[in-house]
């Protein structure tokens, strides 16, 4: 159904936030026939809006595109992602940005929930490596709740150049690492500040740290030694917000 150029978004909230947004195309909402929900009259009403063709659909055409059956009985065709460059994350980022960087996170479901917790926590965008990490698929926009739609995110061909890109703008880069000695809460977040997290296995790479002005820890509980890449990201980013005012 889906041609070369075009991508299939799956799921209620993937679905909603993409017609929600309108930052790219969509050419075609598939609902499963015969089920009606207060979400599903969200997304025809959306559709209606944004001129968008509804198309009911048999169960087991669904089941046959999302065997998983993580469709919910919704699905969308859809542009490819439409990723900003990294000058365009870092113009649009306002006087005192705060953007996460995420370097080998290779789980699109760790792109997605990450995704979703700096859209929570007031982020201004992400920045991904463009070969080493996980892509904006349809699983990492259904991770994020359809958060990927509303936020920029750029892709860094090199990302040590764009980490350096931000220092020269006055954008402080803190990276997050088990061992380092300074908890994350002691850190001044209410600066121009630059989240950097690694990925699942490997961390941060030797070349990111070097482009770090500071190195910072999560405390945690004994036994628990670490953290993922989104749970991280999460909680350093609800830190910066918490210091920013935009949380209780």
């Amino acid at each position: 159904m889906s041609r070369k150029s075009e991508d299939i978004l799956h799921g209620v909230n993937a679905v909603i936030e993409a017609l929600r947004a309108g930052r790219r195309r969509i050419h075609r909402v598939f609902i499963v026939k015969g089920g009606r929900s207060r979400a599903r009259e969200q997304i025809r009403k959306l559709a209606g809006r944004a001129d968008v063709a509804v198309e009911e659909v048999d169960g087991p055409w669904m089941r046959s595109r999302f065997p998983a059956r993580e469709d919910q009985g919704v699905a969308a065709q859809v542009d490819p992602y439409p990723y900003v460059s990294v000058e365009e994350l870092l113009d649009g980022a306002g006087p005192a940005p705060l953007l996460l960087a995420l370097d080998q996170v290779q789980d699109p479901r760790n792109l997605g929930a990450a995704v979703r917790s700096a859209a929570a926590f007031g982020a201004h965008g992400v920045l991904i490596h463009k070969d080493r990490s996980a892509s904006v698929t349809a699983a990492a926009v259904k991770a994020s709740a359809g958060m990927t739609e509303h936020l920029p995110i750029a892709r860094a061909t090199n990302l040590t150049r764009a980490l350096e890109a931000a220092r020269d703008r006055g954008i402080w880069i803190r990276g997050l690492e088990a061992g380092a000695e300074v908890p994350v809460h002691d850190e001044d977040l209410t600066l121009p500040t630059l989240l950097a997290v690694g990925g699942e296995d490997s961390g941060l790479r030797r070349l990111t740290i070097e482009r770090c002005d500071s190195m910072l820890c999560i405390p945690l509980a004994p036994p628990c030694s670490s953290l993922n890449a989104a749970t991280a990201a999460s909680v350093a980013l609800a830190e910066a917000s918490r210091q920013r005012g935009r949380t209780p």
